[in-house]
């Protein structure tokens, strides 16, 4: 081999690397992110994760599809719009795509910005696990992180009774919102089983301030708001509770 040949062919090898190089950079800049979906197979060309804690920035981001009590999501980002008013919407377990789970968080007041007042995150949905929201005085809209595969969860949607006075008490599960000054109350069962309750608030994931079995007498707070949503779970035929709010005394005579 020449010297000649020898310089051709070192400018060839050269020439060949930097052009590769090259078309490799400008594939990164013209397609960011190559994968494949674990559960399909599929290439991927966006970044499933990109939008993970963040949904409400996706564009893609569509409505979710309801068909009676369920929730049918598909592939990709999906929210759902529930009403003003202090109906509890109960989402999950899933019943579709069981072995993932399902972020959620919550925008307080669907009409106001998230740049402004960014939605909460609230918990995940799984085969086993649900998750309670309330609206309040604003619609409020659930964003539902993206997924890789379709997906469907039960929903439920129930309106509680008002509370009226200072205590109130029953049997069995209740929904009772309460729109009175106390920030605690006394809870009392006296049965033969589980007994819990749930606070719920718009934006916050669900409180829970009691829990116990058997004879239970207990005292427990909740955060400041306006009104309060609570969610008594008890077997049906297991025994009364009581829940006395701790009002503060009036100024009157």
């Amino acid at each position: 081999m020449t010297t000649a040949d020898a310089r051709i062919r070192r400018f060839s090898t050269i020439t060949f690397l930097a052009g590769s190089v090259v078309a490799v950079v400008l594939a990164f800049i013209v397609v960011p992110f190559v994968g494949i979906n674990p559960a399909t197979g599929e290439l991927l060309l966006d970044d499933p994760n990109e939008y993970e804690y963040r949904p409400w920035a996706d564009p893609a981001a569509q409505e979710v599809g309801r068909d009676g009590d369920t929730l049918i999501g598909a592939a990709g980002t999906r929210y759902l719009d529930i009403p003003a008013g202090d109906d509890v919407w109960v989402v999950g377990p899933l019943t579709e795509g069981q072995q993932d789970y399902l972020s959620i968080h919550q925008q307080i007041d669907a009409d106001a910005s998230t740049a402004d007042d960014r939605p909460a995150y609230i918990g995940l949905v799984s085969g086993s696990r649900s998750l309670t929201f309330v609206a309040g005085d604003h619609a409020s809209r659930l964003w539902f992180a993206p997924r890789l595969t379709d997906w469907s969860a039960t929903v439920t949607r129930e309106t509680p009774t008002p509370v009226d006075g200072a205590t109130v008490s029953g049997e069995g599960s209740a929904l009772l919102v309460y729109d009175g000054e106390a920030l605690s109350a006394r809870f009392v069962y006296a049965g033969d089983g589980f007994f819990g309750v749930e606070a719920v608030y718009p934006g916050e994931a669900a409180l829970d301030v009691v829990q116990g079995f058997d004879a239970v007498d207990t005292r427990s707070s909740w955060p400041p708001s306006d009104r309060v949503v609570l969610r008594v779970d008890s077997d049906e035929g297991s025994g009364k509770w009581t829940i006395r709010f701790d009002e503060p005394a009036s100024d009157s005579p």
